[in-house]
């Protein structure tokens, strides 16, 4: 019988396969065949046409545990010796994590065999934020951007006959009168969205991390608003969510709606979540109660889940 931990990493494994696929195909290969059969055996993933066909093996190794440089030796001669058999032109192996100094000399050994570690992975993703959220959620790991400021879309306004720091009005404050500027309605959307982030993140800071805002969703039909990371040394309420419900990702979605929730935008939400890569987790944040029907919706959810 499988453990816990082998089953959530066998999860993740096919993840990773299925997210890199579909990058190749983003990229324009052609011809991408996840786990054709050639020659009695199946690859992860193939592209091109067979006189310059490139193979690639996936593994996924959790980069806070790498494996030893044995195992990964053992990946690399596994698919050079599938390379060699079937006759790929190019042969890879794509990693969940960054090489790091110790794989560099085991891959010397294997010249014929590319190695695509999570560095270029997002590399090569970085033109597609989709992709690169579904790449950084399964590694489990966050891509280094630059600091962010917290900022409203109108600058503080001073208090009357004061100057200096100590007399600028509280940031929560600020907030909070922001949010009540803003009226109901599809034309304030985009201000509600922003000011509801920019609380969070005034609130949130040490509980949560990435913020990744409006990023689509692998089958590009459907946005979420914020998909954050949950820290591990966040609040009580946040570790909840992370150790007894096993979701290491929280989803927002803002609606600035004058009338209440309906269940179409409940099962909406429902699909942004992937318990395979630990996103389990939505909140939305409105200025109305759910209807009814929504709330039905959302107790079928929690029965199904949990």
């Amino acid at each position: 019988m499988a453990t816990p931990h082998r089953h959530g990493v066998a999860k993740a494994a096919y993840a990773f396969t299925s997210a890199l696929a579909l990058l190749l195909k983003r990229l324009g290969k052609h011809n991408v065949m996840e786990e054709p059969i050639i020659l009695g055996m199946e690859p992860d993933i193939t592209y091109g046409l067979q006189d310059s066909l490139t193979m690639i093996e996936t593994k996924f190794y959790r980069r806070s545990s790498p494996p030893p440089p044995s195992i990964f030796r053992r990946a690399l001669e596994h698919t050079h010796d599938r390379g060699s058999r079937i006759g790929a032109f190019n042969i890879v192996l794509a990693i969940s994590c960054p090489m790091g100094e110790r794989f560099l000399n085991v891959a010397e050994a294997f010249p014929t065999v590319e190695v695509w570690d999570e560095t270029k992975l997002f590399e090569m993703a970085a033109p597609f934020p989709d992709i690169l959220t579904l790449f950084e959620e399964i590694f489990e790991a966050d891509i280094p951007k630059n600091a962010e400021t917290l900022s409203l879309s109108s600058p503080t306004p001073a208090m009357p006959g004061a100057n200096g720091p100590a007399s600028e009005p509280k940031k929560g404050k600020v907030l909070a009168e922001a949010l009540a500027t803003i009226e109901r309605g599809r034309d304030m959307a985009t201000d509600f969205e922003n000011v509801c982030i920019n609380a969070l993140k005034y609130l949130f800071e040490n509980d949560l991390h990435g913020w990744h805002e409006q990023s689509r969703t692998v089958d590009t039909l459907h946005r979420r608003d914020l998909v954050c990371r949950i820290l591990a040394k966040a609040a009580e309420v946040w570790r909840l969510m992370l150790e007894d419900l096993g979701s290491r990702y929280v989803v927002f979605e803002f609606k600035n709606y004058s009338k209440p929730i309906t269940q179409n935008e409940i099962v909406t939400t429902e699909r942004y979540l992937y318990p395979s890569v630990l996103r389990k987790v939505a909140i939305v944040i409105s200025h109305e109660d759910c209807a009814d029907s929504a709330k039905v919706v959302i107790a079928g959810a929690m029965r199904e889940s949990w």
